[in-house]
């Protein structure tokens, strides 16, 4: 096992990058960027973070599916011993790593087939992370982490069934990663989990989700969930999903 402290860029780094997308779409399309690596600002170490080198190498970006994505983000979970959510909002981190140890992963997922102007408009969207929801949605390597940490706030016990869920529809991982009043709230965030598990109808398609936490917004704005029983909890997640299911029957 390659282990060694994770990596990040200095603020100019990032900077540079940013400013010559155009100027590296052949590093993008098909090169690399370690010829720039052992520049100054390229390798700024974090001691609190371990990244498995071999395990991220099994990053696997050619199948563009929810069931690559749920094992890709397993491993890079994995891989990144001792991070924490607030160096997981650092863009210089990810930026690193989308350049250097996991480029070959992030152009097979996001850049290949794109050419020109779009192939900018993909780098600067996935290979960057502008501000939280870039970090949490788009950053071809943050998502995953951020798919994995929130599943492990849904279900402590099962993370990997939490996040085989999550991931089961775009609009779910939506509502759960990217929103982050729901990630931030375990007891919502489980609560929420536990009538996705109990009822089926919640999950079966984008609109029954879509509809079901709307409920859950619109009566739950002023509850306090944390001084919920897990049983009063559930009950209020069994009221949305048939307000909801009665409101889709209209």
């Amino acid at each position: 096992m390659t282990v060694s402290p994770l990596k990040y860029l200095s603020e100019k780094k990032l900077f540079e990058l940013k400013e010559s997308i155009v100027a590296n779409r052949d590093r993008y399309e098909a090169g690399d960027f370690l010829d720039l690596e052992h520049d100054n600002g390229w390798a700024a170490e974090t001691s609190t973070v371990q990244v498995d080198l071999d395990l991220m190498g099994t990053l696997d970006g050619t199948a563009r599916t929810a069931a690559a994505d749920i094992d890709n983000s397993l491993i890079l979970y994995q891989s990144l011993k001792g991070m924490t959510p607030a160096l997981a909002r650092e863009e210089r981190i990810w930026a690193r790593l989308t350049h250097i140890e996991c480029l070959e992963y992030s152009r097979a997922r996001w850049l290949l087939g794109n050419v020109g102007q779009e192939l900018d408009k993909q780098v600067e969207l996935h290979m960057f992370a502008n501000r939280l929801i870039g970090i949490q949605r788009n950053n071809a390597l943050s998502r995953l982490w951020w798919n994995m940490h929130v599943a492990k706030i849904a279900d402590p016990s099962d993370p990997e069934g939490a996040l085989r869920l999550i991931l089961k529809r775009a609009d779910i991982r939506l509502q759960f990663v990217d929103r982050v009043a729901t990630a931030s709230r375990p007891p919502l965030a489980q609560a929420i989990l536990r009538g996705m598990r109990r009822d089926p109808w919640i999950t079966d398609h984008d609109d029954n989700f879509s509809e079901f936490m709307i409920m859950v917004n619109r009566d739950g704005g002023g509850i306090l969930f944390e001084a919920l029983s897990d049983a009063e909890a559930d009950a209020f997640m069994v009221n949305c999903a048939s307000r909801a299911q009665a409101h889709m029957a209209k």
